[in-house]
């Protein structure tokens, strides 16, 4: 990539930010013109946000999801916002905001140390691994799946509407995307995949700040920060978040930053409009997050009453595009579930393996040899201390003392946690075998971020010496926590730290200043990304032995550009977005026949996947065996590679054996001859 296209890109990057971040700024401005600090910075994060969401949302509908459009769409709306709201009175919440505007209690210099350094440090935890997805490529079982190859196919289309199918074993296509339009965006703005690594990285450091907001209008700002910290840093998010594209950390953040709004000590209509728009965000990001966002708009009805709606409109426009997209497609908003009179799609392979938490709660094989590991796993060494904090918070915010809108985030957390519970995947795998529950612990981020941010704020912590206490007890978990050696790539730790600095000043900037903040960030993206930028296209998915069976394909693709690739075979197929190419010019398909109410099942005859094929318009296969995702060692022959290699207008150019079969990638040189079938 050249350094003229690279800088393009970051000019581009730079425009789409700014602009949304003036029109932030004058919003925020006028109607909370008191805040000031981290609460203001959350409230116009918040808004950038919404309107990128909105930008993005309504160019990919339109097909426009392009480089041009999207930067002259970001320049008109922070134009016209900006001239709109600047200089314009700011009518009744301003008033009620300078009356609000100071704090019960000065911020305690202790805690606000304690949560600056747990931030900190969390923050190097998570640089780690994201300097690791720098030297190769991100690796996460779900990046590589569906998160990056829809992201991949935005920018590429420029539309967002279409169903992507990416396997025949789940009902992923019809997942909420938000988070992957994000990573759509930075592939239009700078070319390249290069912003995907550490883009999880600024979701962190929003959940921080969303997390200190929470204890700011009690002054327990850091206490609540540190408890975030160690949400965060638990292993369940930092192995599966850290430098990947997964998106739990995304709504962790829009759940904290509708709690902290909805514990907002002021009645400004900003802060609940603001609440809203967080909270449907979160659903538009994941399905567990759907959850807590409705739990906390039952709170936000419940405190605000005749101004409810100020909630939950900005709620259903902000997180209803996805289900709305669903309905029009299929005829059915949630085709996980059996509506009445609504279509669903054919039940997949692995329907029968969604088993809950719930559904083993009282087998005591399940809790020995799969739920008490998978804790420790997930959680860490003293996984019992982070679930007594994770039920002691809420249960200590409901008891006599604690104020109505302190109650309605610790029952919004109790229910979050509960809903956790009863969630098909969260203990999946067979019968008998809930092997999905170490990885899909992460599903209960929201729950478990939302009761531990608010213990400290519990009337029982904060008198005396309680916050001490609850200070020292987060401490300790959270040392014992960074403790585990598989968090800290060593040979990463010096760039983490670099990583972690510039960071920390940017993040300070901002609390004074967003366009300083922007101007650091502008300096660092012009002085150290483009080097960076290279390291990473010059190792990205490149050759190395011991990572995958897939690697030599993965490798064979950086040299393949502008074709169109057809992937068949799950063992592919969970691990595709590599055949995108360095470039991400190529178009890849799994290839399977998609049938009624958005059915998408695998190719049964030879005639038929032939067929299939010259549609389609592919130039290359490639042909994997099936894979059991409970038992990944196990492969199952796919009888596509054979229907493809009979064919003389299919070449083989690459072929490996992994567990005793084949992966193979065919070059068509023309179409396939479906009526030569045996």
């Amino acid at each position: 990539m050249s350094l003229g296209r690279y800088a393009l890109g970051v000019g581009a990057l730079l425009i789409v930010v700014g602009s949304l971040g003036i029109a932030a700024v004058a919003t925020r401005r006028r109607y909370a013109p008191a805040w000031s600090g981290a609460p203001a910075r959350l409230a116009e994060i918040v808004v950038a946000l919404a309107l990128l969401t909105a930008e993005l949302e309504l160019l990919g509908t339109l097909r426009l999801f392009r480089l041009v459009p999207l930067i002259v769409v970001s320049l008109v709306v922070g134009l016209l916002i900006s001239r709109a709201l600047v200089g314009g009175r700011a009518g009744a919440d301003c008033a009620a905001a300078a009356r609000g505007a100071a704090l019960p209690w000065r911020p305690v210099a202790t805690t606000l140390a304690v949560g600056v350094i747990a931030g900190v440090v969390v923050l190097a935890e998570w640089a780690g691994p994201t300097f690791k997805s720098f030297d190769f490529g991100i690796r996460g079982f779900d990046s590589l799946w569906y998160h990056l190859p829809w992201s991949a196919s935005f920018a590429q289309t420029g539309q967002i509407t279409g169903l992507r199918f990416t396997d025949v074993e789940y009902l992923t296509a019809f997942y909420p995307a938000t988070a992957e339009m994000f990573h759509g965006a930075g592939i239009v703005l700078l070319s390249r995949d290069t912003l995907s690594p550490i883009l999880n990285l600024f979701w962190l450091g929003a959940t921080l700040l969303a997390g200190y907001c929470v204890g700011w209008p009690r002054g327990l700002g850091g206490a609540t920060m540190a408890a975030a910290a160690l949400a965060a840093a638990l292993p369940t998010l930092v192995l599966s978040q850290a430098g990947s594209a997964a998106n739990d950390i995304v709504g962790v953040f829009f759940v904290l930053a509708a709690a902290a709004l909805l514990f907002a000590g002021s009645e400004e209509s900003l802060a609940i409009v603001l609440g809203g728009l967080a909270a449907g965000l979160a659903v538009g990001v994941k399905l567990t997050m759907v959850a807590p966002a409705l739990a906390l708009s039952v709170g936000a009805i419940v405190t605000f009453r005749r101004r409810a709606h100020l909630w939950l409109i900005p709620l259903t426009v902000a997180g209803g595009f996805w289900y709305l997209r669903n309905l029009i497609a299929v005829g059915n908003p949630l085709p996980w579930l059996h509506l009445p009179g609504l279509p669903t799609p054919a039940p997949p392979p692995q329907a029968g393996t969604g088993f809950s938490v719930a559904h083993y709660l009282f087998s005591s094989h399940a809790w020995s040899a799969f739920f008490q590991p998978g804790l420790a796993a997930g959680l860490g060494p003293w996984w019992w201390a982070i679930v007594a904090f994770v039920l002691l918070g809420p249960l200590l915010c409901l008891l006599p003392g604690a104020e109505m809108r302190l109650r309605m985030l610790a029952l919004s957390a109790l229910v979050s946690l509960l809903v956790y519970v009863l969630t098909p995947e969260s203990a999946a795998g067979p019968s008998g075998q809930p092997l999905g529950f170490a990885f899909n612990l992460r599903y209960a981020a929201p729950g478990l971020a939302l009761a531990l941010t608010i213990l400290p704020l519990a009337p029982a912590l904060r008198r005396g010496r309680g916050q001490l206490c609850v200070l020292a007890m987060i401490g300790a978990a959270l040392l014992a926590t960074l403790a585990q050696a598989r968090l800290w790539p060593s040979h990463e730790l010096a760039p983490a730290l670099a990583l972690t600095a510039i960071a920390v000043v940017v993040a300070a900037t901002s609390l004074r200043s967003a366009p300083a903040a922007l101007a650091a960030a502008a300096a660092v993206l012009v002085f150290a990304g483009y080097p960076i930028q290279r390291h990473y296209l010059a190792g990205r998915y490149a050759y190395q032995p011991g990572v995958s069976s897939l690697s030599g394909a993965w490798a064979l693709f950086r040299h393949i550009h502008d074709a169109r690739v057809g992937v068949v075979g799950t063992f592919g197929g969970f691990f595709t977005y590599p055949f995108y190419g360095i470039d991400l010019s190529n178009r890849v398909q799994y290839v399977g026949e998609r049938g009624h109410s958005g059915s998408f099942t695998p190719i049964a005859s030879c005639r038929a996947w032939r067929t299939a094929l010259n549609a389609a318009g592919l130039r290359y296969v490639v042909t994997t065996p099936a894979r059991d995702p409970w038992h990944p060692r196990r492969l199952m022959p796919s009888p596509e590679g054979s229907w493809t290699a009979s064919d003389p207008a299919a070449r083989l150019v690459y072929r490996r054996r992994a567990t005793g079969e084949t992966i193979a990638v065919y070059l068509l040189r023309g179409p396939l001859n479906p009526s030569a079938c045996g």
